[in-house]
C-alpha cells in the first residue's frame, strides 16, 4: 500500500461521494466532506479524513443516523434550541450557527444550543465562518454524558472529553483572530493514533492509571487519563464547558456509570455565543483597534528561539496555503479504510481518483 496525495477539491468529492452511499444527503455530505478536508488543509489531521471511515462506522453502530436533519425545537429572537435528530454533526451546528447570525445581526447576541449529533469535527471552522461575516464568536463542546479520557485536577480518573473552546473576533484589514483548542494539554487522537505506542512522550501530557506521569502512549491507553492544560485553571475551564454543553444543553454530564452504546454515542453537544460588535461600539473605530493591536503584537522583539509572536490563527491559514499547493496526503491505512466503507456499499473511487491532481 502507499499514501494517496490529491488536490482538495478531489478528496471533497471522494469523502460526499461515499456519505451519500451511506444515506447522507447530497448537501450534508458536502458539508461533513469539506470540514474533515479544511481539517487536513489546516494541519489539524485530528478532524481530517482519518474521521471518514470512524463516522461510518458510527452510522454503522446506530450512533449516527446519516439520513437525519437537525430541527429547531425552541427559540426566541435571541436563542435557538437545535435538535441534531442524530444525524452527523457539522450539519447541525451550521444549521445552529445560520439561525443565530441573523438574530445577532437584529439584537446583537444570540446563543445556540445544539444537542443529538454526531461528532462536529473542527469547531474552529465555526468561528472562521462568523468571523468572515463580521461576527464575534465563542463555541464549545462537550461528549455529554460519554465523557472521555480527561482527568480532573487532582484526581486519576478519566471525566471529561477533551472539551473544545473556539473563539473568533473580525478585524478590518489583517485576518481573523481564530482561536480553537482542547482544553486537554493534548488531542488523546495523538496518542492513539500514535503508529510507535511505546515511543517516550512529553512529562505532562497524561497519568498512568495509578496517578504517575505517563512516559509512553502505552501507559496512557492502558487505564491513564490526559491531563487538562494549566494544572487547575485549564481544568476549570474544562468543567465551564461541560457544565455549558452539557449541563446547560440538556445533553447531560458524565457520571460515573457510562451510558450504554446507542443513538447519538460518541457524538458531541455544543453551545454558541454569536455577537454584533455594532451594537456595542462603532465597528469602524473597533476595526482600527483591533488592527492596531495587532499590528503591534507582530511588532513585538521576538523571545530566543521564535521568528515573532504569532495571531491565533495565522499558523492555520499558512498551512492551508501550503497543502492547498501541494495537496493532501492521506496515509495507506486511512485511504484503505476509506475505500473499504465505500466498497461496501458497492460505490468505487478509482474514477475521482483519477480525475484528480496532486496539488
Amino acid at each position: 500500500m502507499t499514501s494517496m496525495t490529491l488536490d482538495a477539491a478531489t478528496w471533497t468529492r471522494i469523502a460526499a461521494r461515499i456519505f451519500v452511499a451511506w444515506g447522507t444527503s447530497e448537501e450534508a455530505a458536502g458539508m461533513i466532506a469539506r470540514s474533515l478536508v479544511d481539517s487536513d488543509l489546516a494541519g489539524v489531521t485530528g478532524h481530517g479524513l482519518i474521521r471518514v471511515s470512524d463516522y461510518i462506522n458510527h452510522a454503522r453502530s446506530g450512533w449516527v443516523r446519516p439520513g437525519a436533519k437537525p430541527s429547531i425545537v425552541r427559540q426566541t429572537p435571541t436563542i435557538t434550541v437545535v435538535d441534531g435528530g442524530y444525524g452527523f454533526g457539522q450539519p447541525a451546528v451550521h444549521f445552529a450557527l445560520d439561525a443565530s447570525m441573523p438574530k445577532a445581526r437584529a439584537q446583537g447576541i444570540a446563543a445556540a444550543s445544539i444537542l443529538h449529533c454526531g461528532h462536529i469535527g473542527r469547531i474552529g471552522e465555526y468561528a472562521e465562518k462568523a468571523a468572515a461575516q463580521g461576527l464575534v464568536t465563542i463555541v464549545a463542546a462537550s461528549s455529554g454524558g460519554k465523557g472521555g479520557y480527561v482527568v480532573p485536577y487532582g484526581g486519576v480518573e478519566r471525566v471529561f472529553s477533551t472539551n473544545p473552546f473556539a473563539a473568533g473576533v473580525p478585524a478590518g484589514t489583517h485576518p481573523p483572530f481564530i482561536m480553537d483548542f482542547a482544553t486537554s494539554v493534548v488531542a488523546a487522537g495523538k496518542m492513539e493514533l500514535a503508529p510507535d505506542k511505546d515511543m517516550p512522550i512529553p512529562e505532562g501530557w497524561a497519568i498512568k492509571a495509578d496517578g504517575h506521569p505517563a512516559r509512553t502512549a502505552r501507559e496512557f491507553l492502558e487505564g491513564g487519563g490526559l491531563l487538562p492544560f494549566g494544572g487547575h485553571k485549564g481544568y476549570a475551564l474544562t468543567l465551564f464547558v461541560e457544565l455549558l454543553c452539557g449541563a446547560v444543553t440538556g445533553a447531560g454530564v458524565p457520571m460515573s456509570r457510562k451510558p450504554e452504546p446507542g443513538p447519538g454515542y460518541g457524538g458531541n453537544s455544543a453551545f454558541l455565543i454569536v455577537l454584533d460588535v455594532g451594537h456595542f461600539t462603532d465597528t469602524a473605530a473597533f476595526a482600527s483597534n483591533v488592527d492596531a493591536l495587532f499590528t503591534r503584537l507582530e511588532g513585538v522583539k521576538p523571545a530566543p528561539g521564535f521568528d515573532g509572536v504569532v495571531i491565533p490563527g495565522a499558523p492555520e491559514r499558512a498551512k492551508r496555503r501550503q497543502n492547498a499547493a501541494t495537496g493532501i496526503t492521506v496515509q495507506p491505512e486511512i485511504w484503505e479504510r476509506m475505500r473499504s466503507v465505500a466498497e461496501e456499499r458497492g460505490v468505487r473511487l478509482d474514477d475521482l481518483v483519477a480525475g484528480g491532481s496532486g496539488g
